[in-house]
């Protein structure tokens, strides 16, 4: 099938994924930092062990991405990489690939093997294309469509060098979100759309929708159910009232898949105030996934293991900060969910040590859900 003509150029891609984690500041520089050996982390289970989800359609990314049209797109060599490894070499919070496959659907990418974050802008040296599928998507297909227009289906290309398209569609209860940079041309793309969006309406059924394991436990409803704002602002010793605010504009498919598989998610912003502390996520179920990332995770450094007092068999907790402490994280995982603190490097208001409030902020979660 034919997706051309091309439309206008729209500025999508950005925009669209603001709401999908609740974006953190933008870096100049997204290129992974180097990892440090001897905090390298020791994941405890792998995440076939641990009953990772499968698609619910019978396709993989070569049938998605055949290799015949993937070389015509990129002469110059792509190869497959795994989606969520490339967003988070470039920014370390959850990747949302993870809520899309939790929900059964598929992530792919070939590449240059450049990172290229689709939360922190982009990387010029990036060369490659992404597929996301999304099943069972009717209601949050239509919202795009409510959000911006009819224009937003099919194919979408900028004239900048290199080339970057976007494609939106829909097929079999599926919404199909391509995105190309560096493509010999729009109708090379336009022929990767048209076999992704072949191979998805001719997949059979594949396996059957995923629930976390029994035992995994329920999180809250929001984000102050796992740490109060106040309890948020006296840990980190913040100089302002935080507030838990969810962001504002645009529709992408990984905010979908975010909204549709649930958990709390949050920005901590002081009041009144376009600054703020971090962010908070959560994948319901997320053990699988941590299990995963773990594996390769060096942004801002790799994985260093805490000791957290309350910490049940089985739970972990984890520490990440940039060499200089301008940043940190905290990964959880509580009774087979995933749940991650985002500390942001200084925005002017800061006067705390962030290891220091990241561990007391870890406390504090383990002493609440623990």
């Amino acid at each position: 099938m034919s997706i051309l003509p091309v439309k206008a150029a729209v500025t999508i891609a950005a925009a669209v994924l603001l709401l999908a984690t609740g974006c953190a500041p933008s870096t100049p520089d997204p290129t992974p930092s180097p990892s440090n050996p001897s905090s390298s982390p020791t994941p405890t289970a792998t995440a076939e062990a641990l009953s990772a989800p499968q698609p619910v359609l019978d396709a993989l990314c070569s049938d998605i991405l055949p290799s015949s049209a993937v070389g015509a797109a990129y002469p110059g060599g792509v190869t497959e990489v795994d989606l969520a490894e490339s967003i988070m070499g470039a920014d370390p919070t959850i990747s949302p690939t993870y809520a899309v496959q939790s929900l059964g659907g598929i992530a792919c990418e070939y590449s240059n093997g450049e990172p290229f974050s689709a939360k922190r802008g982009s990387n010029p040296a990036y060369v490659g294309v992404r597929v996301v599928v999304l099943p069972n998507a009717d209601s949050q297909w239509n919202k795009l469509i409510d959000y911006y227009g009819p224009d937003v289906e099919g194919l979408n290309c900028s004239e900048s060098e290199p080339l970057f398209c976007t494609f939106s569609g829909f097929v079999s209860g599926a919404w199909i979100d391509v995105t190309a940079i560096g493509a010999v041309s729009a109708a090379t793309v336009d022929t990767l759309a048209a076999d992704a969006v072949a191979a998805i309406g001719a997949a059979g059924k594949g396996a059957g929708p995923w629930a976390p394991p029994v035992g995994t436990t329920a999180l809250p409803a929001d984000c102050a159910g796992v740490v109060s704002d106040a309890d948020v602002q006296a840990l980190l010793g913040a100089p302002l009232p935080v507030v838990a605010t969810l962001a504002a504009g645009g529709w992408s498919i990984e905010a979908a898949a975010l909204e549709n598989w649930g958990g709390p998610r949050c920005m901590w912003r002081y009041t009144d105030s376009d600054f703020g502390v971090g962010s908070l996520q959560t994948l319901p179920g997320g053990a699988w996934a941590w299990a995963e990332a773990a594996e390769f995770l060096t942004v801002p450094s790799a994985p260093e293991e805490l000791d957290v007092t309350g910490l049940a068999v089985g739970d972990e907790a984890w520490l990440r900060c940039a060499d200089d402490g301008s940043e940190c994280l905290i990964d959880l995982i509580l009774g087979g969910n995933w749940l991650q603190a985002h500390l942001w490097a200084d925005q002017g208001e800061r006067s705390y040590d962030q290891r220091a409030g990241a561990e007391a902020l870890a406390a504090a979660v383990v002493a609440r859900l623990g």
